[in-house]
């Protein structure tokens, strides 16, 4: 063999040594970006179901607590009470499944958080009405504040504190590398 075979044999071999090189990284790049768009979907799966639920939720509490504050108005309207328990009772079905999205996606922190704040706000939403049934069969709506209202508002205190949970341990999820900020509380808090 000649040596200009031999340079062109080394150069067809370099050729396809490039090639496999080359391959060989369009093949890794392609598989990081595959793992960083499951990444990437994961998160906005996330995102969408923590959002949802935190929305459900912070609806169910104001909700919940106008109606306490209509049985503490002095102005106390049983239909008003009435028409404000329905619009309770129809969010239950929402934060059911906000909440159920968020247990599927996790992590259990969070999903407890979730669970934990719709239970809390439902104890509440359930004392209120147990309050309205009474008043409706004729118990004294003064009395029944005078040695209930400390644990309404206790209740409600729960309720703040189980949702400031949840949204902390989303934020802990969807920002791994956040410092700690401030909760919620006083921004979102219904005044």
């Amino acid at each position: 063999m000649d040596s200009t075979t031999l340079l062109g044999l080394a150069g067809i071999g370099g050729t396809l040594l490039g090639a496999v090189v080359g391959a060989a990284g369009i093949l890794g790049s392609a598989r990081i970006t595959s793992r960083a768009q499951a990444t990437m979907d994961e998160q906005n799966a996330r995102r969408q179901a923590y959002s949802a639920c935190a929305t459900a939720l912070l609806a169910r509490r104001d909700a919940t607590a106008a109606l306490l504050d209509l049985f503490k108005s002095d102005d106390f309207d049983q239909a008003a009470v009435q028409a404000r328990l329905q619009e309770v009772d129809e969010q239950r079905d929402p934060v059911a499944r906000a909440v159920g999205a968020v247990t599927i996606e996790g992590p259990y922190h969070v999903a407890h958080g979730a669970a934990s704040a719709a239970k809390a706000i439902g104890l509440l939403s359930g004392r209120i009405r147990d309050w309205a049934a009474e008043v409706a069969g004729g118990r004294d709506r003064d009395e029944l504040l005078g040695s209930q209202l400390q644990f309404a508002l206790r209740d409600q205190g729960d309720a703040e504190e189980m949702l400031d949970a949840f949204t902390a341990g989303c934020r802990k999820v969807l920002r791994p590398t956040e410092s700690d900020r401030p909760t919620r509380r006083g921004l979102l808090r219904r005044r």
